[in-house]
């Protein structure tokens, strides 16, 4: 895998592969990073660590078959990467160049596939959404001495105020800051909502009313999560957003904006910010308990996301044999 463990907080794609390479070491898996050692399938994940079609053919070269997770740069990675060549973003380009030397490749929504398809990818692919650590993210609160009793989070019982979180690694303007901004403005006449923004801002971002709490490692920011009721993700073009499947399960029905794979991830589990604001929080009031029966069951889960990756270069090493 090309993935190099990160101290502190860090955004939605290391938190996954990590999550992964956890899950898949608990298997019996042997895992490592260093392109010159001995393994038997290579798990590689968009451009990251300096992947490029030279480090891809390397690899293949030696027949050893290779799965690629696509990661789309519309909203990731630098600005080079995301420039748009010929109507396709560059980044996105340099992984499709990967296709005759790879044996698979795995869209993280059936959103991203359709970009890449779009762009020009063809080849064998699966959709396999990705996973929270259930350890981490998860509806579970620790009580009594040291924390050692386990009990179900709180709810929203109707009554008290609304807490709504926004979770979020980038700074990117994609990420919704705009409308964020405007519902900042609008809460100055709200009681019954409290709005909070963990994770980072732009410089030039200001709030008067959300309340903004610095990004934080996974546990703390797990803890705030299982705080709040609702989790709002106004973000543009994600490909498979990791702080919108870490809301959910916490317990967080999702207010939406219907922009890349989020309704994909989260229609059964919220409502879509279509209409404004206070229209999407009358919609989320009230169904609110309609969503938290379904919310438990969502797929976004390594313990289900895990066995699909595993089966999967299982099945790509044995046919390469």
């Amino acid at each position: 895998m090309n993935f190099t463990e990160v101290r502190g907080p860090y955004g939605g794609t290391n938190s996954f592969l990590r999550t992964l390479r956890h899950w898949l070491r608990q298997q019996q898996v042997e895992i490592t990073s260093q392109i010159d050692s001995s393994f038997d399938v290579a798990l590689l994940s968009g451009l990251t660590d300096g992947v490029e079609l030279s480090f891809v053919k390397t690899i293949a070269a030696r027949g050893v078959p290779i799965v690629h997770r696509k990661v789309g740069y519309r909203v990731s990675g630098s600005q080079e990467m995301r420039r748009m060549t010929d109507g396709v973003v560059w980044g996105d380009k340099l992984q499709i160049e990967f296709t005759p030397y790879i044996s698979h490749t795995v869209f993280q929504s059936e959103y991203s596939r359709d970009v890449f398809q779009n762009s020009g990818f063809d080849g064998p692919f699966s959709v396999i959404h990705n996973g929270v650590d259930e350890a981490v993210f998860n509806t579970k609160v620790s009580t009594g001495w040291f924390g050692r009793r386990k009990t179900t989070r709180e709810w929203w019982n109707g009554s008290d105020p609304l807490r709504v979180i926004v979770s979020t690694w980038s700074t990117d303007q994609n990420k919704g800051f705009a409308d964020y901004m405007e519902i900042d403005r609008l809460l100055a006449n709200q009681r019954d909502v409290q709005v909070t923004l963990v994770g980072r801002t732009p410089a030039d971002t200001s709030f008067r009313h959300i309340k903004v709490r610095r990004a934080r490692p996974r546990e703390r920011l797990a803890r705030l999560l299982r705080h709040a009721h609702i989790i709002l993700q106004l973000a543009r073009y994600e490909t498979c957003s990791n702080a919108l499947i870490e809301g959910l399960n916490c317990g967080l029905p999702a207010i939406y904006l219907d922009s890349g794979a989020n309704k994909e991830i989260a229609a059964s589990y919220g409502v879509p910010y279509v209409d404004g604001w206070p229209k999407a929080l009358e919609t989320m009031q009230a169904r609110y308990r309609e969503f938290l029966s379904r919310i438990g069951d969502n797929p976004c889960r390594i313990s289900v996301v895990g066995p699909k990756y595993l089966k999967l270069l299982t099945s790509v090493l044995a046919s390469q044999s």
